[in-house]
């Protein structure tokens, strides 16, 4: 019987495992042989072992801005994304007339297709005639080049991704929704306040979420692609030069595919590395009731 369940086991596992080994797997073993090469992607591959690699971190006058510019958009949409979504959820939260309407309403933008959200944030962030800037214009400020300077281009399309973290409030609010009552009922019996109940209830509670949200979102925003796709092109002054957008620049804007297999292979052990980090140092701030 067991042998047979074990069979059976296989059997219905199959799709997901040939799934795995076709999708994921074989892929980045094809990387990881691409990145070995100089190809075009129309002529034959020659095989250059390490040059790519050592180019990269010694000619590549692009890949240390691009892993900057990449680091700084994560960190502030992580970072403004979080309180967005933590003080959103904290509000729907309470006992207020069409709070199923509200939350509807802040979970929207995150079904909105990317590129689509992006042109209209463009034409909102319009030096000229976008609406930001009129209202600036109201009362009394000057304009802004949102997109067209270096010091604001990565906060606008940091906000235009923070916009979009309904997904985030979703979660928080679960987390919010599964504190046990009798906790927080026994801080008032003590004589505790409300940032009694927030600071040695709720947040402590919280943080397996906020660790979640945090390492998703991190991982989530490390590989932006679309606002520099689709607005900035990499501008101004290579500022807005995510990881992402230079790979994809490098293989199919000048054909060096071999050079771009290369940079996204570091690219994953970058990501990989900014994961354990923030999985490491969680252990100093995520509480865990079964502990």
């Amino acid at each position: 019987m067991r042998e047979k369940d074990a069979v059976a086991a296989y059997v219905f596992l199959a799709p997901a495992i040939i799934g795995l080994v076709a999708y994921t797997f074989l892929p980045i073993a094809g990387v990881v042989g691409m990145s070995l090469t100089e190809w075009n992607g129309l002529s034959e591959a020659r095989f250059v072992g390490l040059e790519n690699f050592k180019a990269i971190f010694t000619e590549d006058i692009f890949f240390p801005s691009s892993v900057k510019a990449t680091l700084y958009f994560a960190a502030f949409t992580v970072v403004a994304g979080m309180a967005y979504a933590f003080l959103v959820a904290l509000l729907l939260n309470q006992r207020v007339i069409g709070r199923g309407f509200f939350r509807s309403v802040f979970f929207l933008p995150y079904v909105v297709p990317s590129i689509g959200s992006a042109i209209v944030w463009a034409w909102m962030f319009e030096s000229n005639f976008g609406v930001i800037n009129y209202a600036l214009n109201c009362v009394g400020l000057d304009k802004v080049k949102w997109l067209g300077e270096e010091l604001t281009a990565t906060p606008a399309l940091g906000v235009m991704s923070v916009w979009g973290f309904g997904n985030f409030i979703v979660i928080f609010l679960a987390g919010l929704q599964g504190i046990p009552r009798a906790y927080l009922e026994a801080v008032e019996i003590d004589g505790g306040g409300a940032w009694h109940k927030f600071r040695h209830v709720t947040l402590p509670l919280l943080s397996p979420v906020i660790l979640f949200n945090v390492l998703t979102s991190a991982v989530a925003n490390l590989q932006a692609f679309v606002p520099a796709y689709s607005i900035t092109q990499g501008g101004p002054n290579g500022s807005t030069l995510y990881m992402v957008y230079y790979i994809f620049r490098t293989g199919f804007k000048t054909n060096r595919f071999g050079y771009a297999a290369a940079v996204s292979l570091i690219f994953f052990v970058f990501i990989a590395a900014v994961a354990a980090i923030i999985y490491s140092t969680s252990r100093k701030w995520t509480y865990y009731e079964g502990e």
